[in-house]
C-alpha cells in the first residue's frame, strides 16, 4: 500500500461523516414525504378526537354528578363546537347510557360517513365509511 491509497491521518473520520449526512437527509425527505396529511384525513382524525373528548367528558361527569349529560345542553356548547358543523344525533337516557352519531361527508363525494360512541368503549365505531 503506498502512501497515496490511504486517507490522511485527519481525515478518516470524513467518509462517516458523509454517509451520516446523506442518511440525515434521506430521513428528512422521508418525514417530509410520508407525514402529509390530505385535508380529509386531518378532518376525519379531528372528527374522532372530539368523539374522544365527549365520551371522556361524559364518563368525567357520570362520575360527578351521577348521571350523563347531554351534548346538545347550552352549557357544554363552548367545549364542543365540532358539533356545530355535523349532523349529529345524540340519544341519552340520563344515568344508565348515552349514545352519540354523527353523519358527515367529510370527502365530499355526496355519500356521508357515520360514527358513533356510548358508554360501553372510548372507542369511536365507525358504522360507514366516508
Amino acid at each position: 500500500m503506498n502512501k497515496l491509497d490511504s486517507p490522511a491521518p485527519g481525515r478518516r473520520w470524513w467518509p462517516w461523516l458523509e454517509l451520516g449526512l446523506l442518511l440525515a437527509l434521506l430521513a428528512c425527505i422521508g418525514i417530509v414525504q410520508f407525514s402529509r396529511l390530505t385535508v380529509t384525513e386531518r378532518l376525519t382524525i379531528q372528527l374522532e378526537a372530539g368523539l374522544l373528548q365527549l365520551h371522556e367528558m361524559e364518563i368525567d361527569h357520570l362520575r360527578r354528578h351521577g348521571r350523563f349529560f347531554h351534548p346538545k345542553d347550552p352549557a357544554y356548547a363552548p367545549y364542543l363546537t365540532w358539533m356545530r358543523i355535523y349532523e349529529v344525533e345524540a340519544g341519552h337516557v340520563g344515568r344508565e347510557s348515552f349514545s352519540v352519531v354523527v353523519r358527515a361527508d367529510i370527502d365530499g363525494d355526496g355519500q356521508p360517513g357515520v360514527w358513533r360512541i356510548d358508554q360501553t368503549s372510548p372507542e369511536v365505531r365507525r358504522l360507514q365509511e366516508d
